[in-house]
């Protein structure tokens, strides 16, 4: 395989991956509304500045706001259901979807999703019953950086993993 179609594989990686981070990052914040209505909250989905870690600059951010504080036990089901119930439907597709490309950008975003449920459930009980803040766990810097390594990994695999090249070479010669 050329250099130029790895190189093209994973930036196509790349792009869909971000593209679909998009729609599944909206999706976990619907979901995270919609479980805060299902544990008897209420709240609504804004917009508001989030302060960077490393510079002096805030970035936007979507984000559910309950109402009132809801209890420890109701916001740990909120925090963790949100990014898992956005990821059903995305696993759901990456049954049936064969297409490498697409495989490792859904699959890559699945894995993002389960990130944010870990660590927004973990920063909440580290929070409340650690009785400290790990404030790396709440940086912008920290919340996409993460995603973006899980995402050039995927777009590595995809590009360069042998069985991809071996799969390819077998379709060109059939």
């Amino acid at each position: 395989m050329s250099t130029e179609s790895t190189i093209s594989r994973a930036a196509q990686t790349v792009v869909l991956s971000l593209v679909l981070f998009a729609v599944a990052f909206g999706a976990h914040e619907v979901m995270h509304l919609l479980v805060l209505y299902a544990v008897g909250g209420h709240g609504s989905i804004i917009v508001r500045p989030w302060r960077m870690g490393m510079i002096d600059a805030s970035i936007l951010s979507l984000h559910v706001q309950p109402d009132q504080p809801i209890g420890l036990a109701r916001q740990l089901l909120v925090n963790f259901l949100g990014p898992v119930l956005a990821a059903i439907p995305l696993a759901v597709l990456l049954m049936y979807v064969r297409h490498p490309v697409a495989r490792a950008a859904i699959g890559a975003n699945i894995a993002i999703l389960g990130f944010y449920a870990f660590i927004e459930a973990a920063d909440l009980l580290i929070e409340q019953l650690g009785d400290f803040d790990l404030g790396i766990l709440t940086t912008p810097e920290f919340n996409y950086a993460v995603p973006l390594l899980i995402i050039l990994l995927a777009a590595f695999n995809v590009a360069w993993s042998p069985d991809g090249r071996a799969r390819r070479d077998r379709v060109k010669a059939g």
